[in-house]
C-alpha cells in the first residue's frame, strides 16, 4: 500500500514506449476531522505513447488517501514497454519500482505493498538480478584423525582435505581478529565476500565415514602463547571483534568461548575447573564462563591435536564482546591450547556412514559477513579416524 497524505500527493507512470499501457488502481481515502472511511477507483485510459500519465491523483484537503491495489498491463500485440511508477509531494519525485513488460506482461502491486511481475501467462516472474540470490556451493573434505572419547568435540581445522589445514597462527595471547578472505586464515572453508549483497548459508550437506553431530561456526579471535601450567589468572586484551556478530556488530551477540588443542596436552586427569572472564554482548564486564564436569564440557584426559572446549557463558549472557582473562586452575601438563571466540552457524546430524545427509535452511539463510571465517567441528559418536565430505551452499543476495 502507498499513503497520499497532501494535496500535493500523486502516482504516477512513465513509459518509454508506444505500446498500450493499461492501468487499474484502488484506494481508501481516510478523512482525519470524521474518521470516516470511502472506497475509490480508477481506470486510466490507456497510454499509447511515450509519455509521463497521474493514474493515482491527489487527495482532497484533510484527507489520506491509502492506495491498496495497482495492476498495470501492457495490452499491445508486439510492443515491450519500460513502465516506472513514481511517487510525486509536488517538490520530490520518487522511483518505487519499474520494470519492462512485455506484449501481454503485467505489474501488480498487493495491499501489504508486495511488487509482482507477472508473464502472459499470469505466471509470476522469479526474482533476477541481484534481487535474486546467486549462489555457489563449496565443497568440504577432510581427513580427520581419532577424537579423544565419545561425546567429546573435535575440530578438523588442523586437518588434511579441502580446505587444506587452517591454524590459529602466533598472535600471541591477545590475539588477533580473523578474516576468511586473507592468506593468515587460509585453510578456512572459503567465502569470498559479495560483490553486491549480502552472502547467506542456505544448505549444508555432509557425510562421514562415522556418523557424528557436525557444527559450522564462524571464528571471530583467537589468540595463542597461553601458558598451560600457569593455574592463576592470565591476563587478555581482546582487540575489538570484527562485525560479524549475529547481527553484523563488533558487539558478539550469538559468540561462544572455545578452547582448541593445537598440541596435545598431558594432563592426567579431566579438567572442569578452569574458567574466562569475559564482557558480554550488553557492554556487562567481569562475567565469568565455566565447564561442567560431564562429557563435552570439560577438558578431557590428555586431549589430542583438535580437541575443541565448549565454555559456559554466566547465565543471562548472549554473548561475547571481549576476554580479560584465563584461568586453567588444573595444569594442562604440556602442549599448546588457543582460546577462540565464535558464532555458530549451522549443525547437521549423519546417521548413515557414508551417505550424505542435507540441511536446508529457511529462507534468507544465516547471513553471512564479510571476512567470515569458517570451520567445522563434530562432536564424536565414536573416537575412529573419519573421513567427511559435503558442502555447504552459499548465496548472494
Amino acid at each position: 500500500m502507498i499513503n497520499l497524505a497532501s494535496t500535493s500527493d500523486l502516482i504516477r507512470v512513465v513509459t518509454s514506449a508506444a505500446a498500450q499501457i493499461e492501468v487499474h488502481a484502488s484506494w481508501a481515502d481516510f478523512t482525519t476531522a470524521t474518521s470516516a472511511v470511502g472506497i475509490g477507483r480508477q481506470n486510466t485510459p490507456h497510454i499509447t505513447t511515450a509519455t509521463t500519465t497521474t493514474i493515482v491523483a491527489s487527495p482532497g484537503s484533510g484527507v489520506v488517501r491509502n492506495v491498496k491495489h495497482l495492476n498495470i498491463t501492457n495490452d499491445h500485440a508486439s510492443q515491450s514497454c519500460s513502465v516506472t511508477v513514481e511517487h510525486s509531494d509536488g517538490t520530490t519525485v520518487i522511483e518505487m519500482m519499474a520494470f519492462t513488460l512485455l506484449p501481454g506482461e503485467n505489474m501488480i502491486l498487493n495491499e501489504e505493498g508486495r511488487w509482482a511481475h507477472r508473464d502472459a501467462n499470469g505466471a509470476e516472474y522469479p526474482p533476477a538480478g541481484k534481487g535474486a540470490y546467486d549462489g555457489y556451493p563449496v565443497v568440504f573434505m577432510k581427513t580427520g584423525t581419532a577424537a579423544d572419547t565419545i561425546g567429546y568435540w573435535y575440530c578438523t581445522s588442523k586437518d588434511a582435505g579441502f580446505p587444506g589445514a587452517w591454524a590459529p597462527g602466533t598472535p600471541g595471547i591477545n590475539g588477533r581478529a580473523t578474516d576468511g578472505t586473507t592468506s593468515t586464515d587460509n585453510g578456512c572453508i572459503p567465502v569470498k565476500n559479495p560483490a553486491t549483497g549480502a552472502n547467506y548459508l542456505t544448505e549444508v550437506t555432509m557425510g562421514a565415514s562415522v556418523n557424528h553431530s557436525h557444527l559450522f561456526f564462524d571464528v571471530l579471535w583467537v589468540n595463542s602463547g597461553i601458558a598451560v601450567t600457569t593455574t592463576t589468572a592470565q591476563a587478555i586484551t581482546t582487540p575489538t571483534l570484527p562485525a560479524r556478530d549475529i547481527n553484523g556488530t563488533t558487539n558478539g551477540e550469538g559468540c561462544m568461548i572455545a578452547m582448541l588443542t593445537t598440541t596435545a596436552n598431558t594432563n592426567a586427569a579431566a579438567i572442569s575447573n578452569s574458567t574466562v572472564s569475559y564482557t558480554n554482548s550488553d557492554g556487562t564486564s567481569g562475567r565469568t564462563a565455566t565447564l561442567t564436569a560431564i562429557a563435552g564440557s570439560q577438558i578431557p584426559v590428555t586431549p589430542v591435536i583438535g580437541t575443541i572446549v565448549w565454555f559456559n557463558l554466566q547465565a543471562g549472557d548472549k554473548g561475547v564482546r571481549s576476554i580479560q582473562s584465563i584461568t586453567l586452575a588444573t595444569s594442562l601438563g604440556g602442549g599448546a591450547v588457543s582460546l577462540m571466540i565464535c558464532r555458530d552457524l549451522a549443525n547437521i546430524g549423519t546417521s548413515l556412514v557414508n551417505v550424505q545427509f542435507t540441511r536446508k535452511l529457511s529462507e534468507p539463510g544465516v547471513r553471512l559477513y564479510n571476512g567470515t571465517c569458517m570451520l567445522h567441528c563434530i562432536l564424536a559418536s565414536a573416537t575412529t579416524a573419519t573421513f567427511f565430505n559435503g558442502e555447504v551452499v552459499i548465496q548472494e543476495k
